[in-house]
Formats: structure tokens, sequence, C-alpha cells
């Protein structure tokens, strides 16, 4: 009885406390995956902790030295006609602590800029993986339209009379054709079912039992992400140079870079130590009366041994190779940005072929089956046109993956979203 007891508790307990997994489905349109991602990413909080990290290395950096208790109290026969004291110390940097704060901040501004590109290649991955799902949901859609086509050429195959022209081949081979769809059928269901997970993993959102899908149920029709109009070259590039985070990271190394030669400079500066105290003698010490006094002391680190010419010298080589990584990063970018430009505006123009070819395929493919419907084509005629169709509307799908790819690749090499931003142009 009481080993029944236990059991049912246990399943009781475990059955409260372990959540179904993605109990939820959730529509959401592209602009609304990103705005959640930017808000919930997990390694997007994480990242912007990152400023407030730097934000103490600036306070760091204007750290005044601590004072420091000093005391020389005499034993012994020597303290005969020699005075004990006690005092403050305080350690005075020299013209330092300026030029490390300012290059504390350069590295604030760096980091900033650092937490801005972070959001925007959340923004560029969550709208890669969008689409994915899409493309996914498309390749979805032709297998579950093909796996009926083939289902029809199985039914009026076995339709016809037992004494047709190649009656039993036809059978077998469209029932063979069928019974494949159904095999892409499944694979295409799983392949949606891991770009959605992607598309989830890219939002990175705490909450797992939400499971976040496309609003839209496939690329084919008017999907509004594929309306994309694109500036002229020009504007894009001065888009690129002015606003690209990429740029802006770069500039804030290289400024903290300057600083950071005038730091090592400002080592060479001597540092000074001002102490002063109470300095007193007693009776005892002057066999007559004890003499109250006080005591002034000055320190300086003098930089004779070794003047910091190295650490010169090798925060100058980095700065001038930062400048010129840049210069090299610069010419590579306009390289890019014309790249991904032109194989946008070619890969436009090809899709808008596509749809006269996908349309004039998808007629020929009806126009088939009523032919052999009527017997006046045979099966394998049938079977290439469908082949035909096939190839027509995955080269579509691959057409549309080239022309939105190009655009997110512009857009990373931009640095910028100029199409969530749209009043910057």
């Amino acid at each position: 009885m009481k080993k029944i007891f236990f059991l049912t508790a246990a399943a009781i307990f475990f059955a409260m406390t372990l959540r179904p997994a993605f109990a939820e489905v959730q529509k959401v349109t592209i602009d609304d995956a990103i705005k959640i991602a930017l808000e919930q990413n997990l390694e997007l909080q994480a990242k912007r902790k990152d400023y407030e990290i730097y934000s103490q290395e600036v306070k760091i950096a204007n750290a005044l030295k601590n004072p420091q208790f000093q005391s020389n109290f005499l034993l012994g026969k020597v303290n005969t006609g020699n005075s004990s004291q006690f005092g403050i110390a305080l350690p005075l940097e020299i013209a330092k602590r300026g030029v490390r704060k300012k290059a504390a901040e350069a590295k604030l501004t760096s980091v900033e800029n650092e937490i801005r590109l972070a959001e925007h290649n959340v923004k560029i991955n969550v709208m890669e993986e969008y689409f994915n799902v899409l493309y996914m949901k498309s390749l979805l859609k032709i297998a579950k339209d093909r796996a009926e086509i083939f289902k029809e050429m199985s039914e009026i195959a076995h339709s016809k009379p037992a004494n047709s022209l190649n009656y039993k081949i036809d059978i077998l081979q469209s029932d063979i054709k069928h019974k494949k769809s159904l095999v892409q059928l499944n694979a295409a269901k799983a392949n949606l079912l891991r770009a959605q997970f992607d598309l989830n993993r890219a939002m990175d959102v705490e909450d797992d039992i939400i499971l976040y899908d496309t609003l839209e149920k496939s690329l084919f029709g008017d999907v509004s992400i594929l309306d994309i109009e694109l500036p002229p070259y020009e504007t894009i590039e001065a888009i690129a140079f002015k606003y690209s985070y990429s740029i802006k990271i770069v500039d804030s190394d290289i400024e903290k870079l300057s600083r950071d030669i005038k730091v090592q400079k400002h080592k060479v500066i001597p540092d000074v130590t001002i102490a002063s105290g109470y300095a007193y003698q007693t009776a005892k010490q002057t066999g007559k009366e004890a003499l109250p006094g006080a005591f002034i002391g000055v320190f300086a680190d003098i930089p004779v041994l070794y003047t910091y010419r190295p650490e010169v010298k090798k925060a100058a080589f980095i700065y001038e190779k930062a400048k010129m990584d840049k210069k090299s990063y610069e010419n590579k970018l306009k390289l890019a940005l014309k790249t991904n430009y032109n194989d946008f505006i070619y890969t436009k123009e090809n899709m808008e072929y596509y749809k006269d070819i996908l349309d004039y395929s998808k007629e020929i493919l009806k126009m088939s089956t009523e032919r052999y419907r009527n017997g006046e084509t045979p099966l394998l005629g049938l079977m290439w046109n469908e082949n035909a169709y096939q190839e027509t509307m995955h080269e579509y799908l691959d057409m549309m993956n080239t022309y939105y790819s190009a655009y997110l690749s512009l857009m990373h090499n931009m640095g910028h979203d100029f199409i969530l931003d749209d009043d910057i142009i």
C-alpha cells in the first residue's frame, strides 16, 4: 500500500513540476520578432552589462591614491637627541589621471558602439531565420502540392482500363512517385520545425513555453518582407561610412590608442609624495623638558634608470597599425557593398522573370494533366512536365533566397539598418 502511495505522489509531483516544451505557438510579424529579440534576447542583455562594467573602469582610471600612515618611534639610547614622529603621507600622481581617464572614456564609447553593433547583428540574425522559416514553409507547400499531384496521377492511372497501353507500368510508376512525395513531405515538415527552432534560438528569449512562428504562410503571394526598395549606391555607401557601428568602433579604438600614447608618455613625469605630521622628544630624551614639534617631507620618483621609452614606442606602433587596418577595412568595405548591391539589383530583376516563367510552367502542367487524363499523352510526358514545374518552383525560391541574402549581406556590411531606421535617408 505504501509503495502505491509513493508512486502516486511521485507521479503527481512530476506532473506539476515538469512543463511541456513549447505549449503555445505565437505567430508574429518580422518587426514584432525583432522587437521581442531586442528587448528580451539573453545574450544581448549580457552584452549591455559591458557598458556598466566599463563605466566603472572610467571611475577606476580617475581614482586618487589613498593616503598612508607613517610612524617613526625610536627606542633605546638612539632616542637621546632624536625625535619620534608620526603623520600622514599623500602620494600624488602628476599629469596622469586626466589622460588615463580620457583613455577609459574612449574605451567606453567603443563598448557602447559594440552594443549597438550587437543589436544590429541580432536584427539581421532574426531577419535571416524568419526568412528561413518562410522558405521552409514554401518548400513544405511545394511538397504538399507535389504529393497531391502524384496522388492525382496515381488515381488517373488506376482509373484507366486494364487493357490500356502501359497500364501496369503507369500504376507502378505513379505509386512510386506518390510514395516518394510523401517521404519528401515528411522531410519538409522536419526541416520546417528545425527552422522554427532556429528562429527562436536567434531571438533567445528566456520563456521556453512559447514557440514563435512567422505570421505569413509562405513566400508565395504578397509577402511584405520582399518589398525592398534600395536608394542609389552612393547613398548606401555614404550611410555605411557615416553610421556603420563597425567603423565607429574602430574610430573609438583609434582614439583610445592615441590616448594610450599620452598615458605612456606621462609616466616619465615624476610622481610626488607629500608627508607631514607630529614630531616630539620627551623629557626623558632631552633630560630637561619635553619638546613638541612637527615634520614635513617631500618624496619624488626619478625616472632615470627606466624612462618608459619602450612603452611609448609600442603604443605608437599599435596606433599606427590601427589606422592602417582602418584604411584596409574601408577599401574592402566599398568592394563588399558594391558586390552586395549588384547581387541585389540583378537578382530582383531575375525574380520578375521567374514569376512569368512559373505561371507558364504551371499552365503547361495543368494542360498536360488533362491530356493524360484524356489519354492524349503518356504518363512519362506528364512526369516530365511535372519535374520541369518543380524545378521552376525551386529555382524561383532559390532566387528569392539569393535576393534576400544579398539584402542582409548589404545591411550587415553597411553596419546599419536603413530599412528599420529609414528616417536616416
